[in-house]
């Protein structure tokens, strides 16, 4: 028993932590009997409803036989709730995330909220601050994040298929989304996980065909859960995005490129207005991904090679010796040298140099960055040597490059 209140203590800690550092929204844990159910969204219900109460609320589970739950929750006040339940049983303990809003506040976003409650224009004017406050976040990225957290103490999590219900403000409990649970049978919620597992698993390898071809059977599994409107799509996307950013965390590519990369395509699925272009993403999703793992894998490295080729890409702006590599992974130069040619069959330095090069060629396709500053960025200071180091790998000037390019 001690152990089971001390995992639970520590994850509800850890999980406070990173939520408030990623999105700035709170968790609170929550062990029966429940005393005070309105800290779930922060009193806002109460506010809003005025004949709310703890004892007219209902906060009903169901029976399930799942010993852990990842309960996504809209409310019809237009903001989210995630509830992580981590019992079996009809009052578990659980965490409640949240609330946050999906939207960038505007006219319609409140025009929206009016609609689908009971409260006056007034009402809502006045409480226009409380949204102001409120985290924006999409669900997906922050379940993802709450899976990977809780699957570090309850393993299960890792695969946990989150449940998408309804918060009814005329019934004031939680109610199960019927039309969408509707659409599944059985054997189609197995060839969507199934779908899903393999189209990761080529995304694993970096085969880009063979993932595109798992791809495409996914998304003829997915269509039942989603409809035609840009938003449901879009929403889609930023799930298949979070399945790979979080599927190649498992994997020893350093996860500052996977972070990256999943911020990279999460910002471009959000500026996308037309269903045109969102329909592009997944295929663009499926080889950005494949590309990093082809980039960045290095499977058949040794653990040292692997950090210090990823130690050399992290900071090519700064020193990367061999004497100043071997003093950093507290190595002997000679040794760090030998063993490097060995597993790559190219000298450190000049691996640091087409590194250097690759990186500089990026810039002056993807920026408009001048080429001293280019120079500087992937780590030289003298210019002339830049220049001669980029001539013998490129065949031209770095001038040349960039004019031509």
């Amino acid at each position: 028993m001690e152990s089971f209140h001390s995992k639970l203590t520590e994850s509800h800690a850890l999980l406070q932590n990173v939520l408030h550092s990623a999105f700035q929204i709170p968790t609170i844990l929550f062990t029966p009997p429940y005393t005070d159910i309105k800290k779930i969204d922060l009193g806002l219900r109460a506010m809003v409803w005025t004949n709310y109460s703890d004892e007219q609320q209902t906060l009903s589970f169901g029976d399930s036989s799942a010993s852990y739950r990842l309960l996504i929750i809209k409310s019809n006040l237009g903001f989210y709730n995630i509830l992580a339940l981590l019992e079996s049983k009809e009052q578990p303990d659980f965490l409640a995330i949240g609330p946050f809003r999906d939207e960038e506040l505007s006219a319609n976003y409140f025009t929206q909220i009016l609609k689908d409650s009971r409260i006056s224009p007034t009402e809502m004017q006045s409480l226009k601050h409380i949204y102001e406050q409120m985290p924006y976040a999409h669900p997906d990225s922050v379940t993802a994040v709450v899976r990977h957290v809780l699957s570090v103490y309850y393993p299960e999590f890792h695969d946990i298929v989150p449940e998408l219900l309804q918060y009814s403000e005329q019934k004031r409990d939680i109610d199960i989304n019927t039309e969408l649970l509707d659409a599944y049978t059985i054997e189609h919620a197995e060839e969507y996980r199934n779908s899903l597992f393999d189209f990761l698993k080529e995304i694993k390898t970096g085969d880009n065909p063979r993932a595109k071809q798992a791809l495409h059977i996914f998304l003829q599994n997915a269509k039942v859960v989603h409809d035609n409107s840009m938003r449901e799509y879009r929403w889609m996307l930023h799930s298949l995005n979070n399945y790979c950013h979080t599927e190649l965390l498992t994997t020893d590519i350093h996860p500052y490129h996977i972070i990256k990369q999943m911020i990279s395509t999460r910002t471009k699925i959000d500026s996308l207005t037309s269903m045109a272009k969102l329909e592009q993403m997944p295929g663009e999703i499926c080889h950005k991904y494949c590309l990093l793992v082809k980039n960045y894998a290095n499977t058949s490295y040794s653990r040292l090679t692997k950090d210090v080729i990823d130690y050399i890409r992290l900071h090519l702006e700064e020193e990367l010796s061999l004497n100043y590599l071997a003093e950093h992974f507290n190595k002997n130069a000679s040794a760090l040298s030998h063993s490097f040619r060995k597993e790559t069959g190219i000298s450190l330095t000049k691996y640091i140099q087409q590194t250097r090069i690759s990186e500089a060629i990026r810039l002056f396709n993807t920026t408009d960055f001048s080429v001293s500053d280019v120079a500087v960025m992937v780590g030289y200071q003298d210019f002339s040597y830049f220049s001669k180091v980029f001539s013998d790998h490129v065949g031209m000037s770095p001038r040349e490059y960039k004019k031509k390019r």
